[in-house]
């Protein structure tokens, strides 16, 4: 057995010895992680102010513009905004304020803002100028779990239904692990190859094969269920919905690379039979592909299991869509976790 060595092997003390794969999910990371950041310290910073009363005035909801989700690093997953005008006064003065809320559906930005038009709200507001305002998210929760039920929808009823299919409940977090094994050897095994070496035994070329069907099966079971009647174009915001912002962007970011790694394995093939024993580049061609499936995966079970253990229930125990009071099966109160 041949290893091919590189000239320049990686070191991770070393930054020059990083492959551009790394330079590009450290700058994507950045991109994806500057606005909830500048909003946590905006938020933080708020936590000092002075309050007033205020009253929602307005609310809207609209499309965002392509050029609006291109810099927010979204791509298509947030395309709708909902807005909250509200007023408040301070030493006798009115002044007027926006809060918006990103979602990936049309209907999800309606049933935030829904009966939430003349709610009395908190707003904290800038003692040095008092036009600056934010919002208080505690009143819009608290508002959201005085009004009446929504009306029954498709929406609800999706959301009455279980993320997670009864037999999976038991193990979903256990193929979560899976899932997030198998991508970080995945990671691994690629960046090895990136730089020219085999850097896992041959037996793993095949049981991360073997391991994608292991972990997708469950996967497409747990999408099946939560895609429900869901339009097929928003196929993955459905089943991505409710994971962290960065896991998406690792999805959509890894299915992206897929691709062109594919491209780049294709024009650098070796020609003939490679045997039991793939070189490098083989093993950078599928692992490309190995990362694409088990990131997915990982995306897919961790937000539905996520989902499944933050459900609302009543007091029978029947799962409640967000912002329910009374469940629609046997009328019984929903139960809100504090």
């Amino acid at each position: 057995m041949q290893t091919v060595i590189s000239e320049n092997p990686l070191r991770w003390a070393d930054p020059r010895t990083w492959p551009w794969l790394v330079y590009f999910w450290l700058a994507a990371s950045a991109v994806g992680y500057a606005k909830p950041v500048w909003r946590w310290l905006r938020r933080n910073r708020a936590t000092s102010w002075p309050s007033s009363e205020g009253r929602i005035e307005l609310v809207d909801v609209d499309k965002k513009k392509w050029f609006s989700q291109y810099m927010s690093f979204r791509g298509r997953t947030a395309k709708y905004i909902a807005e909250l005008g509200y007023s408040y006064s301070v030493a006798g003065a009115t002044y007027t304020g926006a809060y918006e809320r990103d979602f990936e559906v049309e209907e999800e930005a309606w049933e935030f803002a829904r009966d939430l038009k003349g709610g009395v709200v908190t707003v904290q507001y800038n003692p040095m100028k008092p036009s600056v305002s934010i919002l208080s998210e505690q009143s819009i929760e608290t508002l959201q779990r005085t009004r009446p039920p929504a009306p029954f929808t498709e929406l609800t009823q999706i959301a009455n239904t279980d993320s997670v299919p009864r037999l999976l409940r038991p193990f979903i977090w256990v193929f979560v692990a899976l899932s997030a094994v198998g991508l970080f050897v995945s990671l691994y095994v690629h960046l090895g190859a990136v730089m020219g070496r085999r850097v896992a035994p041959e037996a793993f070329f095949w049981i991360l094969h073997m391991g994608i069907f292991v972990v997708w099966f469950p996967a497409v079971l747990v999408a099946k269920q939560r895609v429900g009647s869901t339009r097929r174009k928003d196929f993955w915001k459905r089943v991505l919905e409710g994971s962290p912002e960065w896991m998406r962007y690792l999805v959509y970011g890894f299915l992206g690379y897929a691709m062109v790694n594919f491209g780049l394995f294709m024009l650098k093939a070796p020609t003939g039979s490679t045997g039991s024993n793939p070189p490098a580049e083989v093993w950078r061609g599928f692992s490309g592909h190995w990362m694409a499936f088990y990131s997915a995966a990982l995306a897919i079970l961790y937000s539905a299991a996520h989902e499944s253990a933050n459900r609302l229930h009543c007091l029978n125990g029947h799962p409640a869509p967000p912002g329910a009071n009374y469940c629609e099966r046997c009328g019984q109160a929903v139960m809100h976790v504090r």
